[in-house]
């Protein structure tokens, strides 16, 4: 709210507030003398300047939490499109000076509006990331984003066997906590599960990863898991 705003709107309200307090406390008094002449002065002197002075206050609220809303969405869209679709709750608090809690959930929010999901990085930070294929950002100047159309992998879905079905299943049995993380990313990798999927599994263990794979499928996935310290076993249906 501008500070012009504020002034007006309390010289108003400090005028016409107690006036009608009075002008009211005055009509109630049966003991009133000139109880017409303070119904004249809460009509003229008391509502008026109150009214207008709490609808000053009222409108310059609502043009506050629309620039901020504004703010906020426009270095929402500016850091999607420096990332490429990653952006985190510290560098979202850091650009728009929210504090953490609140970046995290205003981020939650929109993860939410737009399907997104959340990812791991090699050191362990988490990051949300958006779907940005044929999407123009505001102030991209262009009709899509310019992303790099890659080929999509092939992905594994638990339960489900993919195009080179084959008679194998990847039973994980158990994952050592301090390599948690790494073992998120490689069952992401494997299975095209998203990251609180991904964690349910693990949470689950013993539990199937994957079902009717072939041979050399099942090997890699074994083989990899192994690397970090998970166990798993590979059976033959």
């Amino acid at each position: 709210m501008k500070l012009i705003t504020k002034i007006m709107a309390g010289m108003l309200l400090g005028i016409g507030v107690p006036i009608a307090l009075w002008a009211v406390t005055d009509i109630v008094n049966p003991r009133s003398t000139d109880r017409d002449g303070a119904v004249a002065a809460l009509c003229f002197f008391g509502i008026p300047p109150s009214a207008l002075g709490g609808w000053m206050i009222f409108g310059g609220r609502r043009r506050s939490r629309r620039e901020e809303h504004d703010r906020l969405q426009a270095s929402f869209f500016n850091l999607l499109k420096q990332g490429n679709g990653r952006i985190t709750a510290l560098g979202f608090a850091m650009e728009t000076g929210l504090a953490g809690e609140l970046a995290k959930a205003y981020l939650d929010e929109r993860a939410r509006e737009f399907d997104a999901n959340f990812d791991v990085d090699d050191e362990g930070n988490m990051f949300y990331r958006f779907n940005l294929e044929g999407v123009s950002l505001p102030g991209s100047g262009s009709k899509a984003h310019p992303r790099a159309r890659l080929p999509q992998k092939q992905r594994l879905v638990v339960g489900q066997p993919i195009a080179s079905q084959g008679h194998f299943d990847v039973i994980l049995e158990a994952v050592p906590g301090v390599h948690r993380i790494a073992a998120i990313k490689l069952v992401r990798e494997f299975t095209g599960l998203g990251l609180k999927d991904a964690k349910e599994l693990l949470e689950a263990v013993p539990t199937p990863l994957m079902v009717g794979v072939n041979e050399s499928i099942a090997q890699q996935c074994k083989k990899q898991l192994e690397t970090i310290g998970a166990t798993v076993m590979v059976i033959e249906n």
